[in-house]
């Protein structure tokens, strides 16, 4: 019950809509109910005139004597004129049913539309207000599944079953009614068939919402696997992996397939036997009717639109199977949507004056953090950052460093512990604040398929081309534009698949110099340069960030050596802390990492000289 008034909720805006549609749509239901009157008069009238003309033809309802009133005499008008009469009389009610059932369905289209547009809309603003870890804990082909095709079949449903769910319980209403003003007991007869036809319906709806809430779930996951592929497909190929990942795709699609063929054999058992009950219906009505006509107690043209009626009345009830098979999808569809809006978004609060500068003191004291059904990660991490100091961070894989940068740009919280930013707790301030105050580039670059320039300008769209190229400059990308054939128009296709890892590196380090932030975040930002280049940026990052809080995240001593203060972590713990002379003494694993590179560019300028 609650996901159907969720599913309601999308309307309620537009509910006066749909009132307007409804009405128009049962309107156009009861002016149907004149055709099968309109064919009842025309037969009484063939038959009065081939027949005896002793007494004038009558019916035993009002419908059908408001209809014979409106004829010319029967006595004193031929057949033809008479006929043609009729004819004109039913194109008028097709003219009315036709034009009511239009203006109500423009209406439901209209207002459906506008509905699926803003569910669309507070989708895709909630899953940007979701924090880190809700992205982390969730699949993107999942969101993606259920943005796109969870919403497309909500829509389905609001478009074409709720206006219609009603007009057919209008059309049984009015069907069973028209029946019995003529005969009682003959109308009862015509629906005997209908309470066993709505039990298979609902029994059919349970069953179907079962297998469509595992269907979907495997779709989901077949989702997740094409958009993993697609996104990783140059990795796919350059380690020749494409059977390996044909393989998952096809294990993963025949789960998918087997859900799919239960969902049909489902389709494919209920539909005969309901089309089996209609048609019991039908023939029951059939000989209940000649049984009727036979004794008197109703006319030929009473008994064919008894028959007509009877179709009527059992027509929605199985119809009413469909929709309450699109309304298990539905409903399994609007639950999936709603675990994205119901899960809490960051809060924003304490905000503060956006301009205000930050100086750059970073306090972190005792902290301990660990992800989610994961182990501690962060054990007792304290150290201070003074403002305008430039420090390094160094460690092994997965020994926390990038996870000190997450909890500074509060995309977690600290378990225990605190930290201080200018003498100010951090959750003091608002995550808006802070993420537009510290400019950070971070491990894995990503980019939009976009320009190259409007990359870099990602964050200040009214940005000049000459402080878009003044910042490219300073992270060496600008030198390699005349190589791009529109220079800074160029488009680097999704994730800049155009770009190699380097330049993709560079235009994040541009759009990082854009925003021009009071503290600066570098992880591991130039380990896709040759070291002549990262020399070059090194340096004119330096130049540029003089004065501001600089944290860089590096494997390579020529990123940090010259850095105020470099923090060694191990295991999720500041093992020690120096400049770069103090512990090249003292501290093995950054002699380790200091040897190893020396080697290592030995090595590469040995080969160079051959």
């Amino acid at each position: 019950m609650q996901s159907f008034k969720k599913l309601l909720k999308i309307l309620d805006e537009w509910k006066w809509h749909y009132v307007l549609a409804t009405l128009l749509v049962l309107a156009s239901s009861f002016i149907r109910m004149l055709e099968p009157k309109i064919l009842q008069i025309t037969i009484d009238v063939l038959a009065y005139f081939v027949g005896e003309k002793s007494q004038m033809a009558k019916a035993s309802d009002a419908f059908a004597n408001m209809l014979y009133k409106l004829l010319p005499e029967l006595d004193s008008n031929p057949l033809g004129y008479i006929l043609l009469f009729i004819g004109g009389l039913f194109l008028i009610v097709s003219l009315l049913r036709s034009l009511t059932a239009f203006v109500g369905g423009v209406i439901k289209s209209d207002a459906t539309e506008k509905a699926i547009k803003k569910l669309r809309d507070r989708v895709f603003k909630h899953i940007q207000l979701l924090p880190i870890k809700f992205h982390d804990e969730n699949k993107t082909g999942e969101l993606l599944q259920r943005s796109t095709g969870d919403i497309g079949t909500v829509r389905r449903f609001i478009l074409e079953i709720i206006v219609e769910f009603i007009r057919l319980l209008g059309i049984f209403g009015a069907a069973f009614y028209f029946m019995a003003i003529v005969h009682l007991p003959y109308a009862f007869i015509a629906i005997c068939v209908v309470p066993f036809i709505f039990l298979t319906s609902w029994i059919f709806f349970i069953r179907e919402k079962k297998v469509w809430e595992e269907h979907e779930e495997e779709a989901d996951k077949l989702t997740s696997i094409v958009s993993e592929n697609l996104s990783g497909i140059r990795v796919v190929q350059a380690f020749a992996q494409q059977d390996e990942e044909i393989r998952k795709f096809g294990v993963q699609n025949k789960r998918k397939y087997k859900i799919g063929l239960r969902h049909m054999m489902l389709h494919a058992k209920f539909w005969p036997f309901s089309d089996l009950l209609v048609h019991l219906q039908v023939a029951i009505s059939v000989f209940a009717g000649g049984y009727f006509a036979l004794n008197g107690q109703i006319s030929v043209g009473e008994l064919v639109s008894f028959l007509t009626y009877s179709v009527m009345v059992t027509w929605p009830m199985q119809r009413m199977g469909r929709l309450v098979s699109q309304l298990g999808m539905a409903l399994v569809a609007i639950d999936r949507i709603y675990n994205i809006l119901d899960a809490p978004i960051e809060t924003y609060d304490a905000w503060e004056e956006m301009d205000k500068k930050l100086k750059g003191e970073i306090v972190f004291d005792k902290v301990h953090f660990a992800y989610p059904n994961e182990e501690v990660l962060l054990k007792n991490v304290s150290f201070t950052i003074n403002a305008g100091e430039k420090v390094a961070i160094v460690g092994p894989a997965a020994a926390g460093k990038s996870t000190l940068i997450k909890l500074l740009m509060r995309f977690y919280e600290p378990d225990q512990g605190r930290i201080l930013l200018d003498g100010k707790p951090l959750n003091e301030y608002s995550k808006i604040y802070l993420r537009k105050h510290l400019g950070v580039i971070l491990q894995n670059n990503f980019l939009f398929s976009e320009t190259i320039g409007n990359n870099i300008a990602y964050t200040q769209k009214s940005a000049s081309q000459t402080a878009i190229e003044e910042a490219a400059v300073v992270a060496d990308i600008h030198k390699v534009m005349p190589k791009f054939p529109d220079g800074y128009d160029t488009f680097v296709g999704e994730k800049g698949v155009s770009l190699s890892g380097g330049q993709k590196q560079r235009v994040s380090i541009a759009r990082t110099v854009m925003e021009d932030a009071d503290i600066v975040i570098l992880d591991d930002s130039t380990s896709a340069v040759d070291t002549e280049t990262e020399f070059a940026i090194q340096e004119r990052l330096a130049k540029k960030l003089k004065g501001k809080t600089t944290i860089v995240i590096a494997h390579r001593v020529t990123s940090i050596q010259f850095a105020n203060k470099i923090i060694v972590m191990q295991n999720g713990e500041i093992e020690d802390m120096g400049t770069h002379q103090e512990l090249i003494g003292r501290n093995a694993f950054y002699q380790k990492m200091f040897n190893l590179q020396l080697a290592l560019e030995a090595e590469i300028k040995k080969d160079s000289e051959m």
